[in-house]
């Protein structure tokens, strides 16, 4: 039965190769990932197989004037664990880090190609709302999707 836990530093190298592997040269790099970790508003969370480390979630918490909202900045999943629920766990287990931390609202963006992501996010309730010219560099869209949490 797979176990979602918190990620720390000592998993990043974990965290990078898969990271890589989902997004290859759109992927975080090692510093952003390690500055991500050792932020006290971030939450990371890594999902365990019986085998080995087969996904994770990073988000953080940011202020939006008197509100605070969750960003979700990467949701990964190795293509062998996919189809299997595990991107909706890491999701909703980070949903409720952020309403547990005082967060109304969860966004994230995220490419206008990546149907399988889309549709994911569709499912947990976010709605998109917005496009953003190129957001992963010259001619690479994102969608801004967002999730009420209260």
């Amino acid at each position: 039965m797979p176990k979602i836990k918190r990620a720390s530093l000592e998993d990043l190298d974990q965290l990078y190769e898969i990271e890589l592997e989902c997004f290859g040269e759109n992927a975080y790099s090692k510093f952003i990932l390690r500055l991500l970790l050792m932020d006290r508003r971030t939450i990371a969370l890594k999902l365990l197989t019986d085998k080995s480390l087969a996904g994770f979630v990073i988000g953080r918490i940011e202020r939006r004037g008197r509100k605070r909202l969750g960003r979700v900045y990467t949701l990964n999943v190795k293509p062998e664990y996919r189809g299997k629920g595990f991107g909706k766990s890491l999701m909703r287990a980070i949903e409720e880090e952020f309403k547990r931390r005082g967060c109304e609202e969860a966004v994230l963006e995220v490419a206008v190609e990546n149907l399988q992501a889309i549709n994911l996010y569709k499912s947990l309730g976010y709605e998109f709302k917005e496009r953003i010219k190129n957001y992963y560099g010259a001619g690479k869209d994102a969608l801004l999707a967002r999730k009420r949490l209260r």
